[in-house]
């Protein structure tokens, strides 16, 4: 089936266009051409709209939909300890069903159509057939993050293996596996994460040829339990930690980064990497502000993702777009910190570099997959319009995403999900809330 997006503006190849439509051809983009000059068997109409790549969140939790709200009040290190680990012990295999269905459906609704979804627990093929067959049922794609951990390197890494090969390529192409490697001071210091680890994880990733995510320099810089405490009793950072290990490279997605020092910019320059900046979740934590427009004029390559909503209540990516821009104004006391068109290919293109599909998604243009957010500008919060980009980014939310395509099917039409009616999604939204209040009771976080 051909399908002609016409009538709005275009975000195509990192510029806007207000005189071309968009082609899809079955599960591609055809062609980005003049306006009323393609044919196509259904068209859809984006007047007052923005026509953008699928956003591309590129660090995740599915699973922390239930800790909605839990960890109000706790800097990073205590929420660790007190809510995130009780919690993470505790999930049972239904858990991890129920939410990555409702987190595939919460991103989808917002314009997002790629995740990664960073594991921090390890799992079995059960577990990860619970995490992914939803995937599989609501059209998102996932770059699924496999755990490693040092004991692992006693089999050859036998269960990385196995998950790579029963899931990478998994729900039509979909789904891509890549690797979990935690290498922040704070894991290290929990006994997640070993030298040898690191290196024989990187070099099955390497042999794979996909991704690794990892923590990096986030939390408080307290000098008695925070990330400065254990840069002082090593010597070193966790950027200096990869690059003398001799593994940090282009592959790396480096979640939060919020406080590089010494340089740490020139090595994940030099290696090609990706930050994964979060925003939200790093101001809800009280974390910091990660230094963004220095990683930028430094020549580091960042995305950005959400984190979750145990750490910051949101999975919304327009919401982060704003946030990277408005907090890194208010560092640099200027307004326009970060070009908003950078901003929106951080939420797109970016993403698609950090995952190794740069080549396949986060860009419109002929020959990609026909991964498309369709963003209504024409909401009380946001109209009247007089920038296009300034609109989307400082105005807009992702509940204003009105049609949404992954690899060609429409997800999203007129704001309704395609797959799923209303009253299923509240069923969900149901079984959501009795599940997540008796983790929390189970992890002692709320009273039997």
């Amino acid at each position: 089936m051909r399908t002609l997006f016409t009538g709005g503006a275009v975000f195509a190849e990192g510029k806007l266009r207000t005189d071309v439509d968009v082609l899809v051809d079955g599960s591609t983009i055809a062609s980005i051409g003049p306006v009323g000059e393609q044919a196509a068997d259904r068209t859809v109409d984006t007047t007052g709209c923005l026509v953008l790549p699928g956003l591309i969140n590129t660090h995740q939790h599915d699973w922390y939909i239930y800790g909605r709200g839990l960890g109000g009040g706790m800097l990073l290190e205590q929420w660790i300890s007190d809510c995130l680990f009780p919690m993470k012990s505790r999930l049972t295999v239904d858990d991890l069903r129920l939410a990555s269905e409702v987190a595939a459906l919460d991103m989808v609704r917002g314009g997002t159509t790629t995740s990664v979804n960073h594991q921090v627990n390890e799992t079995t093929l059960a577990e990860e057939e619970a995490i992914l067959q939803p995937v599989a049922e609501t059209g998102i794609r996932q770059y699924f993050g496999k755990v490693i951990r040092p004991h692992d390197a006693a089999d050859g890494y036998a269960s990385a293996q196995e998950s790579f090969a029963k899931w990478d390529g998994y729900a039509d192409g979909r789904v891509r596996v890549g690797f979990v490697l935690e290498a922040t001071a704070h894991w290290v210091h929990m006994g997640t994460c070993s030298e040898e680890m690191v290196i024989g994880g990187h070099e099955l990733a390497v042999a794979k040829d996909t991704f690794v995510s990892s923590h990096i320099a986030g939390g408080t810089m307290s000098r008695t339990t925070g990330y400065l405490k254990f840069v002082l009793e090593t010597g070193r950072t966790d950027l200096q930690f990869l690059h003398r290990l001799g593994v940090l490279d282009d592959r790396w997605i480096l979640a939060h980064t919020i406080h590089p020092r010494d340089n740490d910019l020139d090595l994940i320059a030099a290696s090609g990497s990706t930050v994964a900046h979060t925003p939200s979740s790093e101001a809800a934590r009280g974390g910091g502000i990660t230094p963004v427009a220095r990683m930028l004029s430094n020549g580091v390559h960042v995305a950005v993702g959400t984190d979750g909503p145990m750490v910051d209540l949101s999975n919304d990516m327009v919401e982060q777009l704003k946030w990277t821009r408005l907090l890194q104004n208010q560092v640099h006391l200027t307004p326009s910190s970060i070009p908003l068109d950078k901003i929106v290919s951080m939420g797109t293109s970016a993403g698609a570099r950090a995952v190794r599909a740069e080549n396949h998604i986060g860009t419109l243009a002929p020959g990609m997959a026909a991964d498309i957010a369709v963003f209504d500008l024409q909401a009380l919060h946001s109209a009247p319009v007089h920038d296009v980009l300034s609109t989307f980014v400082n105005a807009s939310r992702g509940r204003d995403a009105k049609h949404v395509m992954v690899d060609g099917e429409l997800l999203v039409q007129n704001g309704k999900f395609t797959r799923v009616n209303d009253l299923y999604v509240t069923s969900l939204l149901k079984q959501a809330g009795d599940r997540g209040r008796a983790l929390a009771r189970r992890a002692g976080l709320l009273p039997e």
